[in-house]
């Protein structure tokens, strides 16, 4: 089963991270690839100090952090947040000043550098390479280039689609519009994000990818999308925000139908097999690719690195997989995956599955301006019960 876990990555890598960056930034030195630690480096002394991470939850397990402080000293300070718009808005209120390492999906990197100039550019002198699979490595770098430089390191990757509860609502999931069926009032959750706006576009025939290249044509994608979900509200228990609320929501049977991140449905699936399935529907999976990114504002930038290759090591990256089900871009950490966790990705996203994935998209700053006035429009409509 870790080879169908293998499998899948492979075909990943063939389906392409195709998000394009864009912008301009201030001149900055260029990084290096020259002196790159060696995977077989002994361990260095123990430094101090304190590392502030800004990341997601599952990111920075507690078994890994305290590893970390006892090899290397360093204290770790975690801020976590729920979603994109939020890491920016913290980073940009201080120039990235609060903060030394931080987890922005891949298609937010080059536009906030653009907006703010939250980040540095990554120095690869001080990144083991080897540690990264290749495909990951060579496509992030270029993905996330501003002004010729690259501004991110492959972190961790999944999809969004669905999660049902197979004891209540057996035959949802063909289709993101299940999310209005009458038939599940009360009982369907999703978030006020950005991934449920792609979602219901797909779902209404509409491509936001595409969409996106023009300002008019966004808004009018968008403004649709607002119709549908205000149309839908009756039907909805509650927006969840995190992925303990959405386990919660699950687990008491106050939800049956929501939009899930998969490694929320895989975490369920392997606690209660037989209640909860992670479902793409027929319009396809959303895709993320979440990074490393250095603060601009960063006071302890050597920390961040030793973070990233401590983390990046297989047998670290491995816990985060078999904690949370979330995939990483460590070169090797696959192989030492849970049997059981292999298994469950390859049920519930098989090679044609992985075909129909929708990948995040670069968003101009008009988009997600247009994206927040939709959200803000939709949670504070009247949902008419």
């Amino acid at each position: 089963m870790k080879r169908h876990f293998w499998i899948l990555a492979v075909v990943v890598l063939a389906l392409a991270l195709a998000l394009a960056a864009c912008g301009k930034s201030a001149p900055t030195q260029a990084p290096s690839e020259t002196s790159a630690p060696s995977a077989t480096e002994a361990p260095q002394a123990k430094t101090g100090g304190v590392l502030r991470i800004l990341t997601w939850e599952g990111y920075a397990p507690e078994e890994l952090v305290e590893k970390f402080v006892k090899e290397t000293g360093i204290k770790v300070e975690i801020t976590y947040i729920g979603d994109n718009n939020e890491l920016i808005a913290k980073m940009a209120a201080t120039k990235g000043v609060g903060f030394d390492l931080v987890s922005p999906t891949l298609n937010y990197v080059a536009t906030a550098q653009d907006q703010f100039g939250i980040y540095q550019p990554i120095d690869l002198s001080k990144v083991n390479k080897d540690l990264f699979i290749p495909a990951y490595w060579d496509s992030i770098l270029k993905n996330s280039e501003y002004e010729g430089k690259p501004y991110a390191l492959p972190f961790v990757w999944g999809t969004t689609a669905m999660v049902v509860n197979l004891e209540k609502a057996p035959d949802a999931g063909q289709s993101y519009l299940d999310l209005c069926d009458p038939k599940y009032k009360g009982r369907v959750s999703y978030r006020a994000k950005y991934d449920t706006l792609y979602m219901f576009a797909y779902a209404l025939g509409y491509d936001p990818a595409e969409a996106v290249k023009s300002e008019d044509e966004y808004r009018k994608v968008m403004n649709a999308v607002r119709d549908k979900l205000i149309e839908c509200k009756p039907v909805v228990r509650t927006y969840w925000d995190s992925r303990q609320q959405l386990e919660d929501l699950l687990k008491n049977d106050e939800v049956w139908v929501a939009t899930s991140w998969d490694a929320i449905a895989w975490t369920l699936m392997k606690e209660q097999p037989d209640k909860f399935k992670y479902v793409v529907p027929k319009e396809g999976a959303v895709g993320w690719f979440d990074t490393f990114a250095i603060s601009a504002g960063a006071e302890n930038v050597d920390a961040a690195y030793k973070w990233i290759n401590f983390i990046m090591q297989p047998e670290n990256a491995a816990v985060i997989i078999n904690q949370t089900g979330y995939q990483t871009a460590s070169q090797g950490a696959v192989e030492l995956a849970s049997p059981e966790m292999a298994k469950i990705v390859a049920e519930t996203l098989p090679p044609e599955k992985m075909a129909t994935i929708k990948w995040y998209f670069p968003l101009p700053p008009y988009a997600q301006d247009i994206q927040a006035d939709v959200l803000e429009q939709v949670k504070a409509a009247e949902s008419n019960k």
